[in-house]
């Protein structure tokens, strides 16, 4: 195959470019000079816009901490309305009013809400003994010791792990606590604390916390002795500060870097929260630092943002400005040399146009379809070996041609229609989908084809590429597999009758053997030969034995090609249902464990799943009691259940056999079975598209099994 060859670039004489740089030198530097000045006008511009918006985020954010705060003390203050109200706010009311205020849905940051009593020393007794009635008999005031006045956490919602390790810590033993907590009492107003380590917090993840404190008093003190002593105690809420935090920026101040330090100087000892491990600074591009008062607290609010905070479209406008600067340069250079280029590049796309020419006849001509171009008025205009080869016809035979010299004639006028109609809003269509397409050899013999036509737009006009393939193997294999399809069904059907003849016909026999044993049993009543009546038992066993195996032999046989309706099953009730119906001994248990869904499914089909499980943990037990339990948990798209049973397991060397048709690991006279349960219940799981596992590992064993959660192909059960 001949390889066309490019030139690789195209680059003007040297001495050309150097003339043209030569003559305009002064507009060049002119022109430089002036980008220079706007470039910096516009620097200027986007800094001053970058520190207004920097300020009014810093300003936002500001506000956005203050109204937290004012939500905060709201929350608490109708804390404090819910014990006026109430003679005695009860632990339950005290719940009850927290889930309800739903504070992590509506006040993210906030650890919990709590209330703490005053109580002096001669009431700490009775305080204790109050809480310990309530049904916390570990309770204990904490940290041990004599102190003036304790302010105990009682209440604390939600009382999750975290929350309990406060309950029934003095507040009044730690200083910052102690000093905040008379603040509020003395002042009537909600106080905030100063930097404080909670006691919900662990080693594992510590941050630093506040304490937000409202007063709680009886009757209505005016002052400040008569609050302190009509005082019952505070509701209060404690914060942990990286979580109070991230729920105000989130990602609404992304930009910024926050610093909050306790108090008016910023050192490590009074940091409260970080949002980025390197703190803000003055050498960022832009820095604030101001002072805000939290409820009686002075907290220290450092901002800094290494962001200019120039939106994508002004960056964008500086960058433009210097494109459009070079562009009119490039544009004065470009006005002296297109000309010439312009002649070089018409050679260029000459000596291509001929390469891709070239290219498009040898993709044509390696296509294993065969390929026609015809115009609008369904002329051949080009066909490739392959289409040749198809129809018979040689490549002058079909040129020039019309397309329905490819059609039997009585498709001919029909396909002129069709064309007129897809050449109003031609596209790209796969006709392989009809099973009616022919063509016509040029001996005349019919071809079964499937078409694709793609419309290419040319200059002159619209032309139409049909891929044609010969799919008569195809369908004749098609054909094939529908008669195997209707010779298999037919063969399943007569399985069916044969299976159900057979079971009722040995039936018959079995049944009259049977009787006949019975009456033998009735007439040797008397006969004291104790082999005579335990023949007959184990006749009768075996009779019984019979009559399973002949049944179970009928359920496998069906199962995989017996339609079953899908109703809305209670799994849960499924399986209680089937532990009864095993008619289990006294002293058998059963434990059910995990969600157990009601969905819906093949009712029958489960039944007899959880059925066989149950029976052969029962029957194989070794001991007269047992427990049997049943778990249930989602993963992907199925439900697996699991049934335990503590009975004596199963070695490994034999849980590859026991999935097995009439395997037993117990001789048949000491249990009886037909064998076929666990065969059962594999093949009813495998024809749902489920697994089935057996676990044994020393005493007990455990059959998983999955479960669809939607059985989609029900015509496949």
């Amino acid at each position: 195959m001949d390889t066309d060859r490019f030139p690789e670039s195209f680059g003007p004489p040297k001495s050309f470019f150097i003339s043209v740089v030569r003559s305009s030198w002064l507009m060049l530097v002119a022109a430089l000079t002036l980008m220079g000045i706007s470039w910096f006008v516009l620097q200027e511009y986007l800094r001053e816009r970058g520190e207004e918006r920097f300020n009014n985020n810093v300003q936002e954010l500001s506000e956005a901490v203050s109204r937290r705060m004012i939500a905060y003390e709201q929350v608490l203050r109708g804390g404090v309305g819910l014990f006026l109200s109430s003679r005695g706010v009860t632990r339950s009311e005290w719940q009850t009013y927290v889930a309800n205020a739903r504070l992590s849905d509506y006040y993210p940051g906030i650890q919990g809400l709590g209330f703490a009593e005053l109580v002096t020393p001669a009431t700490l007794d009775e305080f204790t003994q109050q809480v310990q009635q309530e049904g916390f008999g570990d309770f204990r005031v904490t940290p041990i010791g004599e102190r003036e006045l304790y302010c105990v956490i009682k209440y604390l919602e939600p009382f999750d792990w975290r929350n309990q390790r406060a309950f029934g810590f003095d507040m009044c033993s730690e200083a910052t606590r102690r000093s905040a907590i008379l603040k509020a009492i003395t002042s009537g107003l909600p106080k905030v604390s100063g930097k404080v380590t909670l006691v919900q917090e662990t080693p594992d993840n510590t941050q630093a916390g506040v304490l937000m404190y409202v007063p709680l008093y009886r009757g209505q003190p005016m002052t400040d002795v008569e609050r302190m002593q009509q005082a019952i105690g505070v509701v209060y809420a404690p914060f942990r500060m990286d979580d109070l935090m991230q729920g105000i920026m989130g990602k609404r101040f992304s930009g910024l870097k926050l610093a909050i330090y306790d108090g008016s100087e910023a050192n490590h000892t009074h940091l409260m929260f970080s949002s980025d491990p390197k703190l803000p600074s003055s050498k960022d591009v832009f820095y604030q630092s101001q002072l805000e008062t939290m409820e009686g607290q002075v907290w220290r609010i450092d901002v800094s943002s290494e962001s200019r905070f120039i939106s994508s479209a002004e960056q964008t406008w500086s960058v433009w400005l210097q494109v459009i600067g070079c562009a009119f340069i490039l544009a004065l250079f470009y006005a002296v040399i297109g000309m010439a280029r312009n002649r070089y590049q018409e050679s260029m796309l000459t000596a291509e146009l001929i390469a891709n020419e070239k290219r498009f006849r040898l993709v044509i001509e390696a296509s294993p379809s065969a390929l026609f171009m015809v115009d609008k008025t369904g002329v051949i205009t080009l066909v490739n070996t392959q289409g040749e080869h198809l129809f018979g016809y040689t490549r002058e035979e079909l040129l020039g041609r019309s397309i329905n010299m490819l059609l039997p004639e009585t498709l001919r006028e029909i396909h002129q229609q069709h064309l007129s109609h897809y050449l109003v809003h031609p596209i790209a269509k796969n006709m392989s989908m009809r099973d009616d397409l022919l063509g016509c050899c040029k001996d005349g013999t019919p071809l079964a084809v499937e078409v694709g036509l793609t419309p290419v737009h040319f200059t002159n006009g619209i032309y139409i590429l049909t891929t044609i393939n010969n799919i008569s193997e195809r369908k004749r294999i098609e054909a094939q597999r529908i008669e195997h399809m209707a010779e298999l069904e037919r063969i399943n059907q007569e399985l069916d009758r044969f299976a159900y003849i057979a079971s009722h016909d040995l039936k018959s026999p079995l049944r009259g053997i049977e009787q006949l044993t019975t009456w033998l049993s009735e007439d040797l009543v008397d006969n004291t030969n104790e082999n005579v009546q335990k023949y007959l038992g184990l006749i009768q066993n075996r009779i019984q034995r019979m009559v399973l195996l002949l049944d179970g032999l009928l359920t496998f046989s069906r199962i995989g090609r017996v339609d079953n309706e899908m109703v809305e099953v209670d799994s849960r009730q499924l399986v209680e249902d089937m532990f009864a119906l095993v008619a289990p001994p006294q002293g058998f248990e059963l434990v059910l464990e995990g969600d157990f869904p009601q969905f819906k499914t093949v009712k029958t089909l489960l039944e007899l799943v959880v059925r066989n499980l149950l029976s052969n943990a029962i029957k194989h037990h070794d001991r007269g009691s047992g427990v049997l339990k049943v778990l249930c948990e989602t993963k992907n798209a199925y439900y697996w259940f699991s049934v335990v049973d503590d009975g004596p397991g199963i070695s490994s060397e034999f849980q590859l056999k026991v999935f097995e048709m009439f395997q037993t690991l117990r001789p048949r006279d000491e249990v009886e079975g037909s064998g076929l349960g666990l065969s059962l219940v594999k093949k009813t799981v495998d024809s749902l598209g489920g697994k089935i596992q057996l676990e044994s590992v020393g005493r007990g064993c455990c059959f998983r099994f999955s479960w669809p959660m939607h059985i989609v192909n029900k015509e496949g059960i």
